[in-house]
């Protein structure tokens, strides 16, 4: 019995470092495509794994002391209210409930954003415009980017355009993962995309930095690519 707990240790063990390793290792995460080699499993169990630890304190005080004096809504209706609260059940699973400060911006386009990876921003427009599981899988979304936060500065700095479309991929392949794991509606993502898209679009034509992301045309065979890998590999029959 000791020796058959022993082995089982020694694999699991074998198991962390090997997913650890694989992640670090950079490209399943820095390339939408590479990360479609993996087995979906596995590639849930790595994010767990490889969660980014939260900032401090003193940074998330920092990015909220950078943001504009006005411009919060706090006058919301019962109907955003519970928008808003249902974002825990992405939240908590993924231990960022308490970690971000989630606000709500009058701006006029519709938007979700991660801010400093401390500050969920919504626009009223886009907390209105969305449903309550559309918002919380563009939210599945933004936690994504805390795991390419570093590659994403990187690519900006560079300007590397198509680096940039490629981790918005990536993002969303976490997003529909994350999703799936928690039994939520993964389509939902691209709803929620497309929503946004339009609006904006109708409203405010071609955006200043539309050329640093996919168009929806792309997100949605990307997204159609990720939940056939999924079901693929989960069925068996790949």
């Amino acid at each position: 019995m000791g020796f058959g707990k022993t082995c089982l240790s020694a694999a699991v063990a074998s198991l962390v470092i090997c997913e650890t390793s694989l992640l670090a290792a950079g490209p399943p995460l820095s390339n939408s495509q590479d990360l479609l080699t993996l087995d979906p499993s596995g590639f849930a169990r790595l994010l767990k794994i490889a969660r980014p630890m939260p900032v401090s304190a003193e940074d998330k005080a920092r990015a909220l002391s950078s943001l504009p004096e006005e411009g919060e809504v706090t006058n919301l209706n019962t109907a955003a209210r519970r928008k808003l609260a249902a974002l825990g059940e992405v939240l908590r699973p993924n231990d960022r409930d308490g970690v971000y400060e989630i606000k709500v911006i009058a701006v006029p386009q519709a938007a979700v954003a991660l801010h400093a990876r401390a500050v969920i921003l919504i626009s009223e427009a886009a907390l209105t415009l969305l449903d309550a599981d559309e918002l919380q899988a563009l939210i599945a979304h933004e936690i994504g980017h805390e795991y390419v936060w570093t590659e994403r500065e990187q690519a900006f700095r560079l300007a590397d355009r198509n680096g940039l479309k490629d981790l918005e991929l990536v993002c969303d392949a976490i997003a529909i993962v994350t999703l799936h794991e928690l039994g939520m509606d993964a389509s939902r993502l691209m709803t929620g995309i497309q929503k946004i898209a339009r609006f904006n679009r109708q409203r405010f034509g071609p955006a200043i930095n539309e050329q640093d992301y996919p168009t929806v045309a792309q997100r949605q065979a990307y997204a159609g690519a990720v939940t056939g890998w999924i079901s693929a590999r989960t069925t068996g029959t790949r």
